[in-house]
C-alpha cells in the first residue's frame, strides 16, 4: 500500500514502512516528493550511520548512488552528512562510485571506518590499497634510475595526481578548489629549483600563494575563503614537496643517499600503516604507531647500510615519523572537513597525505641536521 498523506515530513520526505511510518522502522522507504518512477534501493547502514537513522535498511529512491546518499544525508542531517563523507559506498557488493547508476532491487551498503584499522569488508580488494602501492613502486623505480629530468618527472606526476585527488573530494563536498591554480605550483615547485638552488624552495612557496589567490580574483567561483584556504594550504604543500624533492636529488643535497633514505623510510613506514590499518586486527596496535616507529627504525636501518650519519639519520626518521603521522590528521581534515585520526580518510591517494607532509619539510630537515 503507498504511503499516505499524513506519512509526508516536515522535511519533505515520505516514509513508508512495514511495520511502522518513522525512521527506526525495519524496512523504510525514503521518497523525496517529485522522485516517484525512479529506482528503489535498498541502503543498509552499519555502526553509527545506523544509529543515526534509527534503522539499519532503508528504501531510497534515485537514479544514482550519489542521489541516494544525497536523499539520506538531508533527512538525517549535518551529523549523518560529516559521517557518510568517509563512509565506504558498495552496491551489489562492489565498491561503488556516487555517479553509478541505481537500478530496482539494487544494495547499496554505506561502511564507516572502524577505529584500529578493521575493515567491514575484506573479500573484495581496495583500490585505495592498491593505487598508492603500485605509486610508490613506480617512485622506487625512477629513484633507482638516478636521472634528474626523470625523477623531477615522476615527482611532479605524484604530486599532480595528489593534487586531483584532493580536488575530487573537495568537489563531492560540494566545495570548489583551485586544481588548475595548484598544479602551476607545482610545476613551479619542480622548475625553480633547478634555476635558484636552495633558494627555489622559497620562491615556490611564494609563487603557489601568489597563483592561488590570482585564481581566485580571476575566477569568480574560488573566491571564497573555503576555496582560497585549502588552496592556499595544499599549493603550498605541493610545491614545497616538489621542491623539497628535487632538491634532496641535487648537487646541493648534504648527503647523496638523502634521496634515497627518504623513499626507502616513507614507503615501508606508509606500508606498514596500511597493512595494520586494512589487513590486520590487532589489539592495542593502531596504524599511526606502526607508521611512527616503523620510520625511524627505516631511516636508522638505512644508515647503518650505506655506512651513513647513524644519529643524524635517527633525528631525520624522527621528524619523518611526526610528519606522516600528522598528514593523516592534515588529510582527513583536506578530505573529510574534520579533523580525525581514527576515521579512514576518502581518497585514492589519502596514504600519501603523510608522504607530501614528509616531503616538504625532508630538504630543510637534512640541510638543518646532517
Amino acid at each position: 500500500m503507498g504511503p499516505r498523506l499524513s506519512e509526508l515530513t516536515t522535511e519533505g520526505y515520505i516514509f513508508a514502512a512495514g511495520s511502522g511510518t518513522h525512521a527506526g522502522a525495519s524496512d523504510d522507504r525514503i521518497i523525496k516528493p517529485g522522485t516517484l518512477g525512479f529506482h528503489m534501493a535498498t541502503v543498509r547502514l552499519f555502526a553509527r550511520l545506523r544509529e543515526m537513522a534509527g534503522s539499519s535498511r532503508l528504501s531510497v529512491e534515485g537514479s544514482t548512488v550519489g542521489e541516494v546518499v544525497d536523499a539520506l544525508s538531508e533527512k538525517f542531517g549535518p551529523g549523518f552528512v560529516a559521517a557518510v563523507v568517509t563512509a565506504r559506498i558498495w552496491r551489489n557488493g562492489e565498491e561503488a562510485e556516487r555517479t553509478d547508476p541505481v537500478e530496482d532491487d539494487d544494495e547499496i551498503a554505506l561502511l564507516p571506518p572502524v577505529s584500529g584499522g578493521v575493515t567491514t569488508v575484506r573479500s573484495v580488494p581496495q583500490v585505495g590499497l592498491v593505487v598508492p602501492l603500485l605509486t610508490a613502486a613506480v617512485v622506487i623505480f625512477i629513484n633507482a634510475r638516478g636521472d634528474d629530468a626523470w625523477w623531477a618527472a615522476a615527482v611532479v606526476g605524484v604530486t599532480g595526481a595528489w593534487v586531483v585527488d584532493i580536488a575530487t573530494r573537495m568537489d563531492m563536498r560540494a566545495r570548489s578548489f583551485p586544481a588548475l591554480g595548484v598544479l602551476v605550483a607545482v610545476v613551479a615547485g619542480a622548475a625553480l629549483p633547478h634555476t635558484l638552488g636552495v633558494v627555489g624552495i622559497s620562491v615556490a612557496v611564494a609563487m603557489a600563494v601568489i597563483v592561488v589567490l590570482a585564481w581566485g580574483v580571476g575566477f569568480e567561483g574560488h573566491r571564497s575563503v573555503d576555496s582560497l584556504a585549502p588552496g592556499v594550504m595544499v599549493g603550498i604543500l605541493a610545491a614545497a614537496a616538489t621542491a623539497s624533492l628535487v632538491l634532496a636529488r641535487s648537487a646541493v643535497s648534504p648527503d647523496p643517499r638523502a634521496m634515497d633514505v627518504f623513499v626507502l623510510t616513507v614507503v615501508i613506514a606508509t606500508a606498514a600503516g596500511l597493512v595494520v590499518e586494512r589487513l590486520v586486527a590487532v589489539p592495542f596496535l593502531d596504524p599511526f604507531t606502526v607508521t611512527a616507529i616503523t620510520a625511524i627504525l627505516a631511516a636508522v636501518a638505512a644508515a647503518f647500510f650505506w655506512d651513513l650519519d647513524v644519529a643524524g639519520y635517527l633525528l631525520v626518521g624522527l621528524g619523518i615519523a611526526i610528519t606522516l603521522v600528522a598528514g593523516r590528521g592534515l588529510g582527513s581534515l583536506l578530505r573529510a572537513g574534520n579533523l580525525s585520526l581514527t576515521d579512514r580518510v576518502p581518497g585514492y591517494l589519502a596514504s600519501f597525505d603523510g608522504a607530501l607532509l614528509a616531503a616538504a619539510l625532508y630538504f630543510p630537515l637534512v640541510r638543518l641536521v646532517l
